[in-house]
């Protein structure tokens, strides 16, 4: 596993939590060329205003905080925020325009601007490039690290995930932050095009708790420094970025909160690929499959019931098919018999411990 070229990674604590790294600093040697995707909440942190307002810029830093959402917390908030870009824009000697701020954590608490803005010199000089330790900085409840690595290309260039997120996960997003950096350069449309669709099968074909955050954030950053020099190359990074994006995924459902099981929901035989989601989606969300499932419990009419909420009509001959119940990797099969088409979700069980860790959390 190796950081793309032109980035740089560093992370600290500043305070916003005890001992634990909880800010973390990912820099451009020059600008990176950036792509984002926010949660579809009303509802959003300023951080998520702030960096919707720069996104179509060339992009020099992205900062992340855990342990503070920076949302709901009083008029001064958006203020504070921005005082924050600015302190670190003076230190890099860019516009504000060119940062990125995210942040994870506690909706309402207003953010310890001071603490962040006094570890800025200390972040900026430090450049540790320490993978795991930048992966801490981002988490809240996270059991474990979500890294994700993979070569764009057989000639050449490299992709690097990062992500956090184990409760409040649905897709569009959810309370899950995601950070994919590449070297490889490629037109601002086609990026985007490539990104938006490694989205779609990765960070929103997931859920752990149909909760969408307020807070939620996918940023796709090159560098810029490998050009492809074929249309094979194109699609070659094209398939990568979507393995990445699904690994950081997938870990993050089976770090879902209380879990016990990781759950792939495949459909067949569906008239579109849009329903094909929305029926996963739809049996996936439902509290009464999960809880099922956590109890090895066969009773397919809540797959009926859920899909016929969600405006799927069956035909008695539909099917459903499943692997061992009892195991901690479970695949659901079912066909809806309505069309030609496929898709794929993934979710995990519903179980008491999430009850306990969301009835703590404050």
């Amino acid at each position: 596993m190796k950081i793309p070229q032109g980035f740089s990674l560093a992370s600290l604590n500043c305070g916003l939590k005890k001992q634990k790294p909880d800010l973390g600093l990912i820099q451009c040697q020059g600008f990176s060329k950036a792509v984002g995707f926010f949660t579809s909440n009303l509802n959003v942190s300023y951080s998520v205003s702030l960096s919707r307002k720069n996104i179509s810029n060339p992009i020099k830093a992205v900062l992340v905080n855990s342990g503070n959402a920076n949302c709901f917390s009083g008029k001064n908030g958006y203020k504070d925020t921005l005082a924050v870009v600015k302190q670190l824009a003076a230190k890099l000697g860019v516009s504000s325009s060119r940062i990125l701020f995210v942040s994870t954590g506690i909706i309402g608490k207003p953010l310890p601007k001071g603490k962040i803005i006094r570890a800025l010199d200390d972040l900026v000089n430090r450049s540790d490039n320490n993978c795991r330790k930048f992966a801490k900085s981002i988490s809240t409840t996270d059991t474990f690290l979500k890294i994700a690595y993979s070569k764009a290309t057989k000639a050449g260039g490299s992709i690097l995930g990062f992500a956090k997120g184990a409760g409040m996960i649905a897709p569009n997003m959810a309370t899950m932050l995601g950070f994919i950096l590449t070297d490889v350069d490629i037109s601002g449309g086609q990026f985007k095009k490539i990104a938006k669709q490694a989205l779609e099968q990765s960070f929103n074909a997931i859920t752990v708790d149909g909760c969408t955050s307020t807070n939620d954030t996918v940023f796709f950053l090159s560098s810029q420094r490998i050009k492809l020099a074929k249309k094979s190359q194109a699609i070659e990074f094209s398939k990568n970025l979507n393995k990445v994006s699904l690994a950081l995924a997938k870990l993050i459902v089976k770090d879902g909160e209380g879990a016990s099981k990781f759950i792939q929901i495949k459909i067949k035989g569906a008239k579109t690929l849009a329903e094909a989601q929305k029926a996963g989606l739809a049996i996936a969300n439902s509290n009464l499959f999960k809880c099922a499932i956590y109890g090895a419990d066969s009773n397919w009419g809540r797959i009926v019931q859920s899909l016929g909420q969600s405006g799927i009509k069956l035909d008695e001959n539909f099917s459903v098919k499943a692997s061992n119940l009892a195991k901690k990797d479970i695949t659901i099969e079912v066909d809806l018999k309505r069309g030609k088409c496929a898709g794929s979700v993934y979710t995990c069980d519903l179980t008491p411990e999430y009850v306990k860790i969301n009835a703590e959390y404050s």
